[in-house]
């Protein structure tokens, strides 16, 4: 179990985290095409796993459904604002699809590697 020092470090990280995700997929979209396929894409997973490992680790005693979906939803809502607030970028279903895979991904990860480390200190006992 983490210390609450520890709680309250991963809760500010999160938060900085989002602060930073809101600007990106808020910030007018650039104009040159990437020379990575999907690279689009790919920042959405990564933008979105980043979040739900901070969040896990900020709140540990919090059930993964509830943290994935607390993911979904700003997932949907970001989609929502980037149609709404800006003038060059459009709601995207795959890229809200992207968000939801990287966060369930991140999760699905985090809750292996526990299950691992848990098991790799029972044995050592």
């Amino acid at each position: 179990m983490p210390s609450l020092r520890m709680t309250h470090l991963f809760m500010l990280l999160s938060l900085l985290w989002w602060g930073f995700s809101l600007y990106m997929l808020l910030k007018p979209a650039g104009t040159e095409p990437s020379l990575i396929p999907y690279f689009d894409k790919i920042g959405h997973f990564s933008l979105f796993a980043i979040q739900a490992v901070l969040l896990r680790l900020a709140l540990p005693q919090q059930a993964w459904p509830r943290l994935l979906l607390m993911l979904a939803l700003w997932a949907v809502l970001s989609e929502t604002l980037q149609g709404m607030l800006t003038t060059d970028r459009s709601p995207e279903l795959a890229d809200a699809g992207a968000d939801i895979l990287g966060a369930a991904t991140a999760l699905w990860a985090v809750r292996m590697l526990r299950c691992t480390l848990s098991s790799s200190l029972r044995r050592e006992k």
